[in-house]
């Protein structure tokens, strides 16, 4: 048997809806401006992130510029959610996000935009 470390205020609920939990006042935040809060977003969904971006790519460069796409879907999708709706479908409703912005070709970096490279 798995002892939790935090013991929570409310020991009936399961490691599922505690999850959910966790992630709904997670978009809250973010959706607030809080950057910590976005990035355990992403911390999340990092696994799914990494398999994306495995399908689409071989190397490890392309993988890791597919992977800071995604993250800007993620970023995106954070914008367009509804809190008020189940938080537990947030990951598939981002998925949508990360995939349109892995798939659409990168306009370049700062120094491609500045020089026009």
């Amino acid at each position: 048997m798995k002892i939790p470390l935090h013991a929570s205020a409310d020991e009936g609920q399961t490691p599922d809806s505690t999850k959910n939990a966790v992630l709904a006042r997670d978009l809250q935040a973010a959706k607030r401006g809080d950057w910590k809060a976005k990035h355990r977003i992403e911390v999340t969904l990092t696994p799914l992130l990494t398999d994306l971006a495995k399908k689409r790519a071989s190397s490890i460069p392309e993988i890791n510029a597919l992977m800071d796409a995604g993250k800007l879907g993620i970023e995106k999708a954070i914008k367009k959610f509804k809190v008020d709706s189940r938080a537990d479908r947030f990951p598939i409703f981002a998925l949508r996000f990360m995939e349109e912005k892995m798939d659409t070709p990168s306009s370049g970096g700062f120094f491609s935009k500045l020089f026009g490279g």
